[in-house]
C-alpha cells in the first residue's frame, strides 16, 4: 500500500510521536506498520489483504518493527516473554551480570504502549 507524505505524517502522530509498541520517541527515521500483521510473499501478492488499509497503520520505531516482523500481536507478545528463558539458556555475560545482581527478572507481563494510553485510545486500532 502506497501512502501519502501527509498521511505518513498522520500516522507518526497517532501516538504522539512515539512508537505504538515501546512508546520511544520517533526521530526521522521510523516504519509505518501494519498493526494486524499482513506477510508479502516473494511474487508480489499478499496474505491477509483485508488488512492492507490506512485503518490498519500505526508508527514504529524500527527495532520494534523489525521485531515483530509478520507476527501477530501476541505471538510477538509470547515471543518478547520468552526473551528471559533465551538469555539464560544462550548468554553468558547476562548469566555472569546476573549472578552478581546486576540483573534481576521482574517477570512483569509484555505490556505495549497503547496498552498502557487506556482502552479508548487503542479502539480506534480495531
Amino acid at each position: 500500500m502506497n501512502i501519502s507524505k501527509k498521511q505518513r505524517n498522520l500516522i507518526k502522530q497517532i501516538y504522539g510521536g512515539k512508537c505504538t509498541y515501546c512508546g520511544d520517541i520517533l526521530g526521522d527515521k521510523w516504519h509505518v506498520d501494519h498493526f494486524e500483521s499482513i506477510r508479502r510473499n516473494w511474487d508480489g501478492t499478499c496474505e491477509n489483504p483485508e488488512n492492507d488499509h490506512i485503518g490498519n497503520l500505526v508508527p514504529a520505531c524500527v527495532p520494534c518493527n523489525l521485531n515483530k516482523k509478520s507476527l501477530a500481536l501476541e505471538d510477538w507478545r509470547d515471543q518478547i516473554k520468552n526473551y528471559e528463558n533465551s538469555l539464560v539458556l544462550y548468554h553468558n555475560i547476562f548469566n555472569h551480570a546476573k549472578r552478581f545482581g546486576l540483573i534481576e527478572f521482574t517477570n512483569k507481563p509484555v505490556v505495549f504502549y497503547f496498552e498502557k494510553l487506556g482502552k479508548e485510545n487503542s479502539e480506534m486500532l480495531k
